[in-house]
């Protein structure tokens, strides 16, 4: 079951020079070279949507709340917020004197324009402010979001990134999506080749502290092993996604330095769109075979080399965390036996699609040996690849209710700023991931999101995850666990309580 690869990565060796009487060793570089698995589908603040745009992206561009490196909430574009007793008001105040990359300045017409342009154009976004009534101007500085019923969420995800609206009138829709000058982040975006690079320098009028790194390129590099062969030549001195089965040789270089940052999202997981009450899936029965003929511990220890972690759904630590809820077992003599109940004793033909490239890692591995769990329990299997802009597109033309949608991908349960949030995004009929639809689920979910009390709210996560897991709204995998990989002399401070894997150049050292 699965097959083996040979991984052959051919190793650049440097020459070493010696130094000259009266030389001196150069100072360290201020120029950053990373290597990311991924270009972004775009540059626009407004229409990011996946982790491989936020790990680009959120280095020109800056939020009304500040996320530490530790993950606390500070002061960033506002300098303060104050919410009404009731929950459904929000009053924030911008700092003063603040220039967008453009030059232009900061206004609260530029926050206004933010939070509809990014409700208009992007659905996860749309279910992020889904709350949002209203926006109020009190002065030049001073101004409050008001809500149809309380939101737990809009804090911690820091309500939206921050663009300037007099940048987009003069420009217009093109050049604003092309150049997006008119951010307000440390770094300010330079220039973008397609399929190579994106270049950023240091924005030296950036109200917060000044990063250390004066400029950074982020090269596109797709393929894993490439990746590892750029950083071990010394092209490149970071790199996201390092893959698994390098890891370990990796952490044994003398020159090269690993991180595991147990992000807990996404849970990798075979996403059903249980909309078209016409497909075996929309028999629960079939749901829970499929579930119980994937071993998941086996996928995690021998393919994935036991890095990922595995949540039933939230991490240990997280609101509404339930010790209760536990993994589908492995069981493929029970999934026989439920497949037959349900009408299916000869199984049925699946088209399983998969993410070529993005944030989970060893995707076209773990689909492989999920198929041939699938086809041990007479689902017959034929895996699907796409790149990763069609299988967004797959996935959102995937909501009706015609859909004969099966994937693997990466779907949100644990590792949300909270867990009502992600309940939201993936399991609501409008969220902006989900293809699924329960009308009573929906009814929990919005009350979870409107309960601001811990206690209480984590009561109504606690219903609302048994609801899913009963019903298997999904089948999670593993949960992902990105691995950085550097060279020694690069300090990096990934962000913590955050659901991707950042590469943000202001939390770089280079020494």
């Amino acid at each position: 079951m699965g097959r083996k690869r040979t991984v052959m990565v051919s190793v650049v060796l440097l020459a070493v020079g010696l130094l000259m009487p009266g030389m001196t060793m150069p100072a360290p570089a201020t120029k950053l070279m990373v290597a990311v698995n991924q270009e972004p589908m775009s540059m626009d603040p407004s229409l990011v949507y996946g982790t491989a745009e936020f790990v680009v992206v959120d280095n020109w561009t800056d939020y009304l709340i500040y996320k530490t490196p530790g993950g606390e909430l500070k002061p960033g574009l506002a300098t303060s917020w104050k919410v009404s007793p009731d929950g459904k008001e929000i009053e924030f105040t911008l700092r003063k004197g603040l220039k967008f990359h453009s030059g232009d300045p900061l206004t609260v017409k530029d926050v206004e324009f933010s939070l509809q342009r990014g409700r208009t154009k992007n659905q996860s976004v749309r279910t992020r402010l889904r709350s949002m009534e209203r926006f109020e101007i009190i002065d030049e500085h001073r101004f409050k979001v008001h809500f149809t019923a309380p939101d737990v969420t809009f804090i911690p995800n820091r309500a939206i990134a921050v663009v300037s609206k007099s940048y987009y009138d003069r420009v217009g829709e093109d050049e604003f999506v092309k150049r997006p000058l008119g951010t307000s982040g440390p770094y300010k975006f330079v220039r973008y080749v397609p399929g190579e690079y994106v270049d950023i320098e240091r924005y030296d009028d950036y109200w917060g502290e000044k990063p250390s790194v004066k400029e950074a390129r982020f090269n596109f590099v797709p393929e894993d092993t490439t990746r590892v062969a750029k950083l071990r030549a010394g092209e490149v001195d970071l790199i996201n996604h390092c893959p698994y089965p390098m890891v370990s040789d990796l952490e044994r270089s003398p020159e090269l330095k690993i991180i595991k940052f147990p992000a807990d999202h996404p849970t990798n997981s075979i996403v059903i769109s249980n909309r078209n009450p016409n497909t075996p899936w929309a028999d629960k029965r079939v749901r829970l075979a499929m579930a119980y003929a994937i071993d998941c511990d086996t996928i995690i220890k021998k393919v994935l080399y036991g890095i990922p972690t595995r949540w039933a759904f939230l991490a240990s630590h997280e609101v509404g965390y339930d010790p209760s809820v536990k993994p589908y077992p492995y069981d493929p003599k029970r999934a026989k036996e439920l497949l037959a109940e349900a009408g299916y004793p000869k199984g049925f033909d699946l088209k399983l699609y998969w993410q070529i490239s993005g944030s989970s890692p060893m995707t076209r591995e773990v689909t492989e040996v999920i198929a041939s769990y699938f086809e041990a329990v007479g689902i017959r299997t034929k895996a699907i690849g796409d790149e990763f802009a069609a299988s967004m597109a797959r996935m959102r033309a995937s909501k009706g209710p015609d859909a004969e949608y099966v994937a693997y991908r990466g779907h949100g349960r644990a590792g949300a700023v909270d867990a009502s949030y992600n309940l939201d995004l993936f399991f609501s009929k409008d969220g902006g991931y989900s293809l699924y639809f329960n009308p009573e689920l929906e009814k929990v979910i919005a009350e979870a999101r409107a309960t601001m009390n811990d206690a209480k709210r984590a009561e109504v996560i606690r219903k609302a995850v048994k609801m899913i897991q009963e019903d298997v709204a999904s089948i999670p995998i593993f949960n992902n666990v990105p691995v950085f990989a550097m060279k020694k002399n690069i300090e990096f401070k990934p962000t913590q309580k955050h659901a991707h894997g950042l590469i943000l150049v202001k939390d770089v050292t280079i020494k």
